[in-house]
């Protein structure tokens, strides 16, 4: 896939919001001098999956961990697939890369290990992360590379940290697949963000009911970190009945027995119906890699949905190819309190003497936030 710019649709987004100019600093390094932001890595499973590409990860884990004052950086996510394949033994072949599983994710253990206890990190799983290949059962070794309490931002395991509480896994073991963080904002906005397993079982989604209805958090703004949401077409995945599209939850192992959630089905499920959720992140999706929608929840808030993903770039999965052009995204909370700056940035291209940003405004764009 050709790695030039292209204009997602926009859903139900207005025309002024798809054109809002926005600063995009002709320095990098510079950053910014107020605000609040979250580093966004979309699906890494092209940089794990050849060894020539595996740098490419920890190249953009290290320029976000040397720019964490610059950008006022305060958490970091992850929006699942971090490996191609979660347990083989050999390279995959046949396009599915040239390393075993082990690597896949010392690869993935390595670049993160950067940001660990210099910056929170949380992630959602996506369905490379489990089976063999691809999801065809609940097993994974994410806990093993990321177990809980190994980054003390997020828990160390006496009441510090942003960790609010998991639930199980489909193993019945307690990890950040499933998990809640609040984060505290200068300025007094409160962060209630819910991360979820890729497909999530419907137990899994009354426990996110449940805490989302607490009233110790009705007051914060709501984020859903989940690998499948958004579709390229900016509507929600099963958003038109298709539940047998390619991609879909319900189309994998893991959900053929109907015990799963695609987009359409968390925004009835949980979204629509949650206060306080104002933003939803997912990565997924490739074709044009980029959509976003915005519709009010059942309390009348806006909730934006984003997908981002990029693991198409830069050859995709080609083994010619460099695993995604190193693209991440800069969220800035700004300190005006009502702005949200989407900021698309590659280290990979500022290395290659090229604009380092995706100037357009599927890529780059603000999106207005309800106040604190």
């Amino acid at each position: 896939m050709a790695s030039l710019p292209l204009l997602a649709q926009t859903g139900n987004l207005s025309a002024a919001e798809e054109t809002t100019p926005l600063h995009l600093p002709q320095d990098p390094g510079r950053g910014i001098r107020e605000g609040w932001t979250i580093a966004v890595f979309p699906d890494t499973q092209n940089y794990a999956k050849y060894g020539q590409n595996q740098v490419h990860f920890e190249r953009m884990c290290q320029w976000v961990a040397e720019h964490l004052d610059a950008w006022k950086i305060g958490l970091v996510m992850h929006e699942g697939d971090f490996v191609e394949q979660n347990n083989i033994a050999e390279g995959g072949g046949r396009g599915f890369g040239d390393q075993h599983s082990t690597s896949q994710w010392e690869s993935a253990k390595r670049a993160l290990s950067k940001l660990e206890d210099k910056v929170p990190i949380i992630f959602s799983t996506g369905n490379h992360d489990y089976g063999i290949r691809n999801a065809e059962t609940r097993q994974t070794q994410v806990n093993d590379y990321f177990p809980l309490g190994e980054n003390k931002l997020v828990t160390d395991g006496a009441g510090g940290g942003i960790l609010i509480e998991t639930t199980t896994n489909g193993l019945g073991q307690h990890s950040q697949e499933n998990a809640a963080y609040e984060v505290k904002l200068p300025g007094g906005r409160k962060l209630l963000i819910v991360a979820l397993e890729w497909g999530p079982r419907r137990e899994v989604v009354t426990w996110a009911n449940e805490l989302v209805r607490r009233d110790a958090y009705q007051d914060h703004t709501g984020v859903l970190l989940v690998h499948d949401f958004l579709t390229p077409a900016s509507i929600r995945d099963g958003q038109d009945g298709n539940r047998k599209r390619p991609g879909n939850p319900h189309t994998y192992p893991t959900g053929k027995q109907g015990n799963t959630h695609d987009g359409e089905d968390l925004w009835q499920a949980l979204v629509r119906d949650a206060p306080q959720f104002q933003l939803v992140l997912n990565g997924h999706e490739m074709g044009k890699h980029v959509g976003r929608r915005v519709d009010e929840n059942a309390s009348g808030t806006p909730v934006h949905q984003m997908l981002f993903n990029a693991q198409g770039l830069g050859g995709g999965s080609d083994h010619r190819g460099n695993g995604g052009d190193g693209w991440l995204r800069l969220l800035t909370f700004e300190p005006d309190g009502v702005t949200l700056t989407v900021r698309t940035f590659s280290p990979l291209k500022l290395d290659a003497g090229k604009s380092p940003w995706w100037n357009n405004p599927a890529w780059c764009f603000t999106v207005p936030i309800q106040p604190a």
